[in-house]
């Protein structure tokens, strides 16, 4: 799962990258941007996967069994 995390983190910042370089944006503000990118999706990533394994998003029923 940290694996998926990972590239999904590297694939966002890559996209950024790219297409900060398509629209002729400064080096410093594409690498800016695609460093937000990746700490932003790497973060998000982590706590998803931090209430997964933790069971806080673990489908119950209403007699609190699980679905």
């Amino acid at each position: 799962m940290a694996q998926l995390i990972q590239t999904v983190a590297i694939g966002a910042a890559s996209a950024v990258l790219a297409v900060g370089l398509w629209q002729n944006w400064g080096t410093l503000a594409v690498l800016k941007r695609a460093g937000i990118a990746y700490l932003g999706f790497f973060i998000l990533g982590a706590l998803l996967l931090l209430l997964v394994r933790s069971g806080a998003l673990h489908a119950k029923d209403g007699a609190g069994h699980d679905a």
